[in-house]
């Protein structure tokens, strides 16, 4: 449940910027697209997609036992042939 209320926080603060910009261009106003809001607007919606992993590798231990496993981290998953048992 935390998870998931953290990972709805982020995406609404990383989106908010951009939409709010978004809505109100639909009122009239013009959307100038060299101002450095604007690109703050987009750098945060694209932050949206990199904080995801890092609330995940956070709050779930399968999480990151696979991340251990797929970087071979987890030596009690290797086999005796040197191969990762799936």
């Amino acid at each position: 449940m935390v998870t998931s209320l953290m990972i709805c926080c982020g995406y609404i603060i990383c989106w908010s910027f951009n939409q709010i910009n978004t809505i109100v261009s639909y009122f009239g106003r013009t959307v100038d697209y060299t101002t450095w809001f604007y690109h703050f607007t987009v750098v945060m919606v694209f932050m949206n997609s990199c904080i995801n992993p890092f609330i995940y590798a956070a709050k779930y231990r399968e999480f990151q036992a696979g991340v251990r496993r797929l970087l071979r981290l987890d030596s009690t998953q290797a086999n005796s042939s040197g191969g990762v048992e799936s």
